[in-house]
């Protein structure tokens, strides 16, 4: 009996859904724009100057009246709420050209009650200022004003906007200045801020502020002028937010001031970018503990000495740079733990001795560049994902090794200034592209099978000792246009 009324019920609970879905669906087909929002779109359209008819579909004509159906917007199924703009404005070509809309942002916008996410980016609001009264969007959960052309002060009252997931406000090239940043601290939902290339310079409170942020998990501040008379005082060691990406590159900090709060995050972190800074001395062993880093950027840090055994223990690592330091000593056998890398970067230092094997076995490897080292011996293989290899001006020695026709999937290899003798091997792979041998001593003949090379665009073997009749068949086929570049 009590399973017959359970069954009654289900049954009713269903009959019930499917009337209120059929109900809903007839309702919503029906439900457009509210009056008073569209004339607030239409006066935010007014203020702004649209050279390329972005919004010309805005309008009053009767095809035109739904402003639910304009670009850029996009209201809520149930009451018809204007709940998104986006507007970042398209690009026009590969240059960083846009079509950007002009003009002045109008207060209009606040009669869109419900609006939680705004999007203006790549837009030019002439050197104007952020309007204030964006911080009375109470809902606002998405603001994205990056590369709009923002000028002066960032305005304090975009602090009232607690329920902000995301802010973004970059790309304004030292035009956009901080002022003082206390505000941030209100921000207690946010988890993306990007304030890349705005002025920090003469930043109060921003350090601490960003630390009381405790939902924070990508924070980039890329380019900011982040000064070192700063760093030490205002970089504390107790921030709990669960910071996932992290970039600090193109700053003048120092390494006392930044590694105590940089290492509360070793089992958070997946993105570090620390690249262009002046944090000199010898790289902390501490880096070993970020296990959970995928992506690691400590080029053109002056650091010194030697790499850290520990980079081994960072497995999951699937990006390395750092190239362009004073790095000396030997490549660590520990790098062959680091079985994602995708990428490795160690060029422009002082480092020596041979290219361990456990590099060349690395599966997944497809860019390695160490040019500009005094490194003098290859590894007896070559892993058969790498695209991109650069091992020029060093001082490797010894011939070239037939493995490498291992590299099925290579593209560009650049072995020249080096002092590499022998001849040719005859098992490069037909995949090549770019092939430079200049400036070494190898022998012989270049062999037939270069001919088999259908991808390739540039091939340099000048400063050489090499002979025979192929060198005149190889310039033949630059005069057809077979080979963009022959040297």
């Amino acid at each position: 009996m009590a399973v017959r009324s359970f069954e009654q019920l289900l049954s009713f609970l269903v009959l019930l859904l499917l009337c209120v879905k059929l109900g809903l669906g007839t309702t919503l087909g029906k439900v457009g724009c509210i009056e008073g929002e569209r004339q607030a779109l239409l006066k935010f359209k007014h203020g702004l100057i649209d050279d390329y008819g972005l919004l010309s579909l805005w309008g009053d004509e009767q095809d035109k009246r739904d402003c639910c159906q304009w670009r850029g917007v996009q209201c809520s199924n149930r009451s018809g709420h204007v709940t998104m703009l986006r507007l970042p404005a398209p690009p026009i070509d590969e240059y960083g050209n846009y079509q950007s809309l002009r003009g002045e942002i109008r207060p209009s916008l606040l009669e869109l009650e419900h609006l939680y996410h705004l999007d203006l980016s790549y837009n030019d609001f002439e050197g104007k200022q952020i309007p204030s009264f964006l911080g009375s969007l109470s809902k606002m959960q998405y603001l994205n004003l990056s590369h709009a052309n923002f000028t002066q002060t960032v305005p304090t009252q975009l602090g009232n906007l607690s329920n902000l997931l995301s802010l973004d406000l970059s790309g304004s090239y030292y035009e956009l200045n901080s002022g003082d940043l206390e505000w941030l601290s209100h921000l207690s939902s946010l988890r993306f801020l990007d304030l890349s290339l705005v002025d920090l310079g003469a930043a109060i409170h921003w350090s601490q502020a960003i630390n009381k942020l405790p939902s924070l998990v990508h924070l980039n501040l890329n380019g900011c002028g982040l000064p070192p008379f700063t760093t030490g005082s205002l970089f504390h060691a107790n921030s709990s937010a669960p910071l996932v990406f992290l970039d600090l590159s193109n700053n003048y900090l120092i390494n006392s001031s930044i590694y105590p709060w940089l290492f509360n995050f070793s089992t958070t972190l997946v993105h570090l970018d620390l690249s262009s800074n002046d944090l000199n001395g010898s790289i902390p062993d501490a880096f070993g503990n970020m296990i959970s880093l995928a992506y690691l950027d400590l080029r053109d840090c002056a650091f010194e000495g030697e790499i850290p055994l520990a980079f081994g223990d960072m497995n999951v690592l699937e990006l390395l740079d750092i190239s362009g330091n004073r790095l000396y000593g030997e490549i660590p056998d520990t790098f062959g733990n680091m079985t994602r890398l995708t990428h490795l970067a160690l060029s422009s230092n002082q480092l020596q001795g041979g290219i361990p094997g456990a590099i060349g076995e690395l599966a997944s490897l497809a860019y390695l560049e160490l040019f500009y080292n005094q490194l003098e011996g290859l590894p007896k293989t070559f892993g058969r994902s790498l695209v991109h290899v650069d091992i020029s001006s060093n001082q490797l020695r010894g011939s070239i090794p037939d493995t490498v026709g291992n590299m099925v999937s290579l593209e560009e290899l650049y072995l020249s200034h080096n002092q590499l003798e022998g001849e040719i091997p005859k098992s490069f792979g037909r995949s090549l592209v770019i092939l430079d041998l200049s400036s070494n001593r190898l022998q012989g003949s270049i062999p037939d099978t270069v001919g088999n090379m259908v991808f390739l665009e540039r091939l340099s073997l000048s400063v050489n000792q090499l002979q025979g009749s192929q060198l005149l068949f190889l310039l033949i086929l630059a005069c057809c246009g077979v080979l963009s570049n022959v040297g």
